[in-house]
This record gives C-alpha cells, structure tokens and sequence, in this order.
C-alpha cells in the first residue's frame, strides 16, 4: 500500500511543471489600471475574454490613485485600494464561471471573462 501511495504521489508530481526554485509555474495575467482605462491581458498583451480552469497569477500595476482593481468570480472577490497606486500579485486559482473587473470609482471602467473547459493535463 505504501509503494502504491509514493508511486501515485511521484506520478502527480512529474504532472504539475514547477519552476528552477522548485514552485509550481502559474500562468501570469497582467492587469493595468489608468486614471482612464483598465484591463486584463494575457502575457503577449492580448485582452483576456477566455480562460481555462486553472491556477494563476495576477499581476496588478495600479498606476492611479484615481482608481483600483477589484476582480469578483466564483468564491473570488479580491481588488486593490482606490486611493493607492500599487503593485499587487495575487496567486489565484480560477473556476468555471464568469468573471468581472471594475474599478469601485468608477462604473465606466470595466470588463469581464469566462472560465471554462477542463484544466490543463
């Protein structure tokens, strides 16, 4: 039962690709906020409308004090502060669903995408 436990264990392990310090590699989303725009984008700068379950990292660049960066999902409600400009990295894992961006100041900035489709192998 043992060996059957640390061959299953080892198996998982060869699955997940981690990276030189030995952590688990997330794909990164990059999100900016201006005095007059936000948006989500993918790491060769396309928009993100899109995604497969999965887990990832979020980059927040939060270049405005105007503004902020608030993301809700399925049990995901995350967002930076309005009065602060920031850098932000959330580790988050993304579920079926659909999912919004905003900025709480103001109702004009914003978007959205969808979670679906089965994880990667």
């Amino acid at each position: 039962m043992l060996r059957l436990l640390l061959a299953a264990s080892a198996l998982v392990a060869l699955a997940l690709p981690l990276g030189a310090n030995g952590n688990m590699i997330r794909p990164t989303l990059t999100a900016k906020v201006t005095a007059k725009s936000i948006v989500l984008t993918r790491q060769d700068g396309t928009r993100v409308r899109t995604l497969q379950p999965n887990a990832y990292r979020i980059v927040v660049r939060d270049a405005t004090t105007a503004q902020n960066f608030h993301l809700v999902g399925p049990s995901l409600n995350v967002r930076t502060k309005v009065a602060t400009k920031t850098t932000a990295t959330w580790l988050v894992n993304l579920t079926p669903g659909n999912y919004s961006y905003r900025s709480d100041a103001n109702k004009r900035l914003r978007g959205s995408f969808t979670v679906a489709g089965a994880p990667p192998a």
